[in-house]
């Protein structure tokens, strides 16, 4: 799975860094990013290309897009 966040549509809540500190972090702005494979935060929401998801995430991952507020984390076709 590709992710990537939307950050016209964070809300900065950070229940995704909650749930998968390893996939999401909040920015000094308040908004999510998804981390690149060194962990590193991507600039702008990981958008366009996003970040690669490995299956041990992917529960985690589902469970943050499920609660996010801004409904901001998007699935990117495989």
């Amino acid at each position: 799975m590709r992710i990537y966040v939307d950050q016209l549509d964070c809300t900065g809540a950070g229940q995704c860094e909650q749930l998968a500190p390893d996939v999401f972090a909040l920015l000094d702005d308040g908004l999510a990013t998804v981390r690149d494979a060194d962990g590193e935060p991507m600039a702008d929401g990981g958008a366009p290309s996003g970040a690669v998801v490995d299956a041990s995430r992917t529960a985690r991952v589902l469970d943050a897009i499920d609660v996010c507020p801004g409904a901001c984390i998007r699935r990117l076709p495989d």
